[in-house]
């Protein structure tokens, strides 16, 4: 229970008798009564107060929250009492996440219902728990404010960015994946079934050319092929110890250690919810997907399989993939796979690059992996050193930040070349590109038949 202003307002001209106390001892007797008064209003407030009897408040929400993406929580107030009422809400969210609002005022008119929506963006995966819902209810006479505790815990597990899943899901049926910055996913390329007959083009292989149609309509035409289907994707995570770097969301409102610590994403979290969106969309298009996580050792192996299924697999796998303190050890994860994946297939290697060193040793086990396969190395630029590098210099702590920012871009730069001269095909993008990268190079694969 707490007193409002209203009531403090009321006490005020008590304090008027008091002051006049010496020059007539008789007008105290007026200050007690009026104080009586108060206090027996207040009481009545307090009885009368509805927020137990004719206030129902709920929360929904969905139970799997997407990871570094804004989720929406609603809380619906009831007011079923024949009163007016001013409720103050404070809802006991999980305090890793997010978040816009703490405290929310609404009024609510009699037999009325009303909704308080506030965002909430978990910055890790796993499972966390929601506490109750505190109310707060001004009384019908404004005097008193009751509070009440309602009971509401629940549990929410943050997978990897499902919302994107079901924004692309949305989009192909209404033909606009050029929204997400998505090419064309409609690909033709050198398969066995034929699409179409269309106008050669300088860049087309003449081997393809269609002489009776080219006959017909006097200009060369070329048959165009759709491109072939069930091909076998396997996505490599790296979960060493770099790939527990952080990187902001929005760098330009972080200034302290706290802020940077709550407002990052682990390079690990961003890839996964990249390799949730490539799995999507591979096995839309047919494909069969599969996965092996490692660090110093193989912690996960998924065989390729088609179907959405394979997809809810990967999902429940991945949700909570930890991050391992340790040098991730590829001999042995592309040596495992290779005992596994004898088909030729497209290998998405998501993982960070420190030096040449240890370009030098991975570009040496792609390379012999690209034999059979076709490779993809993929990691992440990171946005604070791209901006420490390209800042003005106006001191000696600026000059030594940047200068060390652009030898980690270049060293970086460099070590991606080592891959590129053994032919391995790399992705280097900040992290907000990410996914659409990826996915459009794997649509220009499949395309082009290259997988």
């Amino acid at each position: 229970m707490h007193i409002s202003r209203r009531f403090l307002y009321y006490l005020i001209p008590a304090a008027l008798p008091i002051l006049l106390y010496s020059i007539s001892p008789g007008v105290l007797y007026i200050t007690v009564v009026y104080l009586l008064f108060l206090f027996a209003v207040a009481t009545i407030d307090y009885a009368t107060n509805p927020l137990f009897n004719s206030v129902q408040v709920n929360r929904t929400m969905n139970t799997k929250f997407s990871l570094g993406m804004e989720n929406v929580v609603t809380i619906n107030i009831i007011n079923r009492s024949r009163h007016n009422l001013k409720i103050q809400i404070k809802d006991d969210f999980p305090t890793e996440f997010l978040y816009d609002t703490v405290i929310h005022d609404i009024d609510v008119h009699s037999m009325r219902e009303e909704d308080i929506t506030y965002n909430l963006t978990p910055m890790r995966r796993g499972i966390y728990m929601f506490g109750d819902i505190h109310v707060r209810c001004l009384g019908v006479l404004g005097f008193i404010v009751r509070q009440h505790k309602i009971s509401a815990e629940t549990e929410v597990k943050v997978y990897p960015n499902l919302q994107a899943i079901q924004q692309y899901e949305l989009l192909v049926k209404r033909g606009m994946l050029h929204r997400m910055g998505l090419k064309n996913s409609r690909q033709f390329g050198e398969g066995t079934e034929m699409e179409r007959l269309r106008e050669y083009m300088t860049d087309d292989d003449f081997r393809r050319i269609d002489w009776n149609a080219t006959a017909r309509h006097r200009k060369p035409i070329v048959r165009e092929f759709e491109t072939e289907r069930s091909q076998d994707i396997v996505i490599m995570l790296d979960t060493g110890r770099l790939m527990a770097s952080p990187i902001l969301l929005d760098i330009s409102d972080t200034t302290d250690t706290d802020s940077i610590s709550q407002n990052a994403m682990l390079k690990l979290d961003y890839a996964i919810n990249t390799t949730l969106m490539a799995a999507y969309v591979s096995t839309l298009k047919g494909d069969k997907v599969g996965m092996i996580a490692f660090a110093d050792t193989v912690h996960h192996y998924l065989a390729p399989k088609p179907g959405k299924k394979q997809f809810l697999t990967m999902l429940e796998t991945i949700y909570a993939l930890p991050v391992h303190p340790v040098e991730p050890d590829f001999e042995a994860a592309f040596s495992y796979l290779s005992s596994k994946q004898r088909k030729r297939a497209l290998i998405i290697l998501f993982t960070d690059i420190l030096d040449s060193d240890s370009a030098e040793g991975i570009a040496t086990y792609v390379a012999q992996f690209s034999k059979h396969h076709l490779v993809i190395c993929v990691t992440l630029t990171d946005s604070g050193i791209v901006e420490l590098a390209e800042q003005n210099v106006s001191n000696s702590k600026t000059v030594y930040q940047k200068t060390i920012a652009q030898r980690m871009l270049h060293e970086k730069h460099a070590t991606l070349e080592i891959l590129r001269r053994r032919g391995v095909i790399t992705i280097d993008v900040p992290a907000h590109q990410l996914t659409m990268a990826v996915v459009n190079k794997y649509l220009e694969l499949k395309a082009k038949s290259k997988i």
